[in-house]
């Protein structure tokens, strides 16, 4: 059995005319793997990941399909259940952690919030881990670190910080939205070791949303391609990188190559 298992997944504008920016859309993701989900801004893809975790805007609304994660249809489970699911087995890291981060609370304190609910760990214990994990992630100072607020670090610190705070409660899966779309080339290729790592060390499953099939080809072990909604092609990185098939899997390495 898959870890997660999309299948047939319909999602609508939430109005009289519900029309469908999201349409049938099937994937998978196993335990261990890294897949891709590729397509230029406005494909459906960042759609599809927080349909997932039920982060819709309450515009949107899902007509159709399944989404099965450890054998539960999360679409049918109670707000209760995807809380503890949120965070717990499945983690988000968004596209500008700026935002995704609460500007008042200091960096150490929203990961010891994450401990704090996922977790049995005391006080103590969740410092510690806190620190643990702000060091894997390859921040420097993680003592001075612990105590900074959002604003106060750089785009790099900060994507890695959400980093942090996504593995805490070591989850089976994390949905990464363009973790890298805000970092220069440098930064970029950083991020990319580090899911590397994160992958080797702690054996975490990820669905990678992003436009960039260069990124993919560097991680993903398999990946879809999305263009207006649906799925137009799908297989190993490596294949579809080299023996493109649709058109439009062809343009977007055309775009990759100028």
């Amino acid at each position: 059995m898959s870890l997660l298992t999309i299948k047939d997944l319909t999602v609508v504008i939430d109005n009289q005319a519900q029309t469908p920016i999201v349409k049938n859309v099937s994937l998978r993701v196993e335990a261990g793997e890294i897949v891709g989900l590729v397509g230029a801004s406005g494909s459906g893809k960042t759609t599809t990941g927080y349909s997932v975790l039920g982060l819709l805007d309450p515009a949107l609304a899902v007509r159709a399909g399944e989404i099965i994660f450890k054998g539960k249809n999360l679409l049918r489970c109670q707000e209760d259940y995807l809380r503890k699911v949120r965070g717990g087995q499945i983690s988000m890291i968004f596209q500008e952690p700026l935002n995704a981060f609460n500007p008042v609370f200091s960096i150490g304190y929203q990961i010891d919030e994450m401990l704090q609910f996922h977790s049995d760990m005391n006080s103590e214990q969740r410092h510690k881990r806190t620190l643990e994990l702000l060091d894997l992630v390859g921040l420097p100072e993680p003592q001075r670190v612990v105590k900074n607020y959002p604003h106060q670090l750089s785009g790099g610190m900060r994507q890695r910080a959400m980093i942090a705070q996504a593995i805490a409660a070591n989850p089976a899966l994390i949905i990464a939205d363009e973790p890298t779309s805000s970092l220069d080339v440098t930064l970029q290729a950083r991020i990319i070791e580090l899911f590397q790592k994160i992958r080797k060390e702690l054996g975490l499953s990820f669905l990678l949303i992003t436009h960039d099939l260069g990124m993919v080809g560097h991680l993903c072990d398999r990946t879809a391609v999305m263009c207006q909604g649906e799925i137009v092609e799908t297989g190993e990185t490596t294949k579809i990188i080299d023996e493109p098939q649709h058109e439009y899997t062809k343009r977007l390495l055309g775009a990759l190559k100028v």
